[in-house]
């Protein structure tokens, strides 16, 4: 039997948490398995087992090198390392005829080493502005910043393929002169085995375990706190409207270099009773839990142009739960977020309406019952995981030509 054509995914974190953030990668292995390609996987070692789903049918390269995605400092140590080892793996892949490359995260300077030690043939999912979260302070970082965005776009141009999480981000590549033509917009998947609505009896359960009432309306948020989540926005919004909202809860889930901030700031803004952080959770099947806790489903950026290209976790999350969705008006959020249809709108440093909008939701259960059922049916359109893997599955096979 000749040898099956080769693709390879690189990811830094390893298959496991690559599932964890995109539900549709067991599937898309398996499909592409399917159609005749062989997959090649290459990534750091998961705090979990890879998924056997994937391990069965692709043949796994996996560093010696685990990434703490709850500590910065640990994920900027081994983003490093990962960009060390890329020329290796570039090399790697090329000797075993691997004839293209899917990279499915925006980590900076990623195209630019993938295309000079493996070739041309690579495929990349731009989501993500690393260089505009982590590097827009002092005058050095942003220098640093233009540096690496040259040698990023220079490359992101040349690519055969590039997949976007949202049809604004498309549009914002071809202005910078990408041809739109290569890019295709296809929605983050979410699995609906992992976030659904539970059943009421267990939601009170959840909403008990973390402490509250009946007549209490709970607003929940979920991610990796790093800066450009304005969370510190939302906690002075809080503690501005407590007088007027009292019943109004915070639920935030997750961890992030921000975490030790905002638990100070709600001691410092006397606001600790109602605002419950959570840390990282270990499982999705908890996230969903806390997501179910809730009664409106927080989507927050402090407004970056990056911002408007976000497709965020919490967005879909949330949407696939039911919540009703209070979201900061931005490009890809703005495409399946319509006002007093799934949710309401906000600008990002318009905390007036933020809270016009929260004192709605709060004040009737109705409006969110009805918000909240067409988000959800939004998300069965827009995130469905049989739609995905087929289009995602197409549009790589076609990178994947007999030599």
């Amino acid at each position: 039997m000749p040898d099956r054509p080769r693709i390879a995914f690189w990811f830094r974190y390893g298959a496991a948490e690559h599932t964890e953030l995109y539900h549709a990668l067991p599937r898309l292995i398996a499909e592409l398995d399917r159609r005749g390609l062989e997959v090649h996987y290459y990534g750091f070692r998961g705090r979990r087992p890879d998924p056997e789903s994937i391990t069965r049918v692709a043949v796994m390269h996996t560093l010696p090198f685990r990434v703490d995605r709850t500590s910065h400092r640990d994920k900027l140590l081994k983003y490093a390392l990962w960009l060390l080892c890329l020329p290796w793996i570039g090399l790697r892949s090329r000797a075993l005829g691997i004839r293209a490359v899917y990279i499915d995260e925006t980590v900076p300077l990623a195209a630019p080493l993938a295309r000079l030690f493996f070739g041309p043939n690579v495929a990349l999912t731009i989501v993500d502005f690393f260089t505009d979260i982590y590097l827009g302070g002092s005058a050095p970082a942003r220098a640093l910043a233009r540096a690496i965005q040259a040698l990023d776009w220079s490359a992101w141009r040349k690519l055969p393929l590039i997949i976007t999480r949202a049809k604004s981000t498309r549009d914002f590549i071809a202005r910078k002169g990408v041809d739109p033509a290569r890019v295709h917009p296809i929605y983050d998947p979410c699995d609906p085995a992992l976030y659904h609505p539970i059943a009421p009896a267990e939601r009170w359960a959840a909403r008990a375990r973390f402490g509250y009432r009946g007549d209490e309306v709970v607003l929940v948020h979920h991610g990796i706190l790093h800066p450009n989540k304005g969370n510190d926005r939302i906690l002075r919004a809080l503690a501005a409207a407590r007088a007027r909202l009292p019943h109004v809860r915070y639920l935030l889930v997750g961890n992030g270099p921000e975490f030790e901030t905002l638990k100070a700031l709600a001691r410092e803004l006397r606001i600790e009773d109602i605002v419950h952080m959570t840390g990282w959770l270990p499982k999705p099947e908890d996230v969903n839990v806390a997501l179910n806790a809730g009664d409106i489903g927080l989507v927050m950026r402090v407004g970056h142009e990056s911002d408007d290209f976000h497709m965020t976790g919490a967005l879909v999350h949330n949407m696939t739960v039911g919540l009703p969705i209070l979201a900061a008006k931005l490009g890809g959020v703005s495409e399946v977020v319509a006002d007093n249809v799934n949710g309401f709108l906000f600008p990002p440093d318009d905390m007036a309406l933020f809270t016009e909008h929260l004192a709605r939701l709060a004040a009737d259960p109705a409006l969110r019952a009805r918000l909240g059922a067409a988000a959800r049916a939004a998300a069965r359109e827009h995130f469905d995981m049989n739609a995905v893997v087929e289009r995602t599955v197409r549009v790589l096979s076609g990178l994947v030509k007999p030599a």
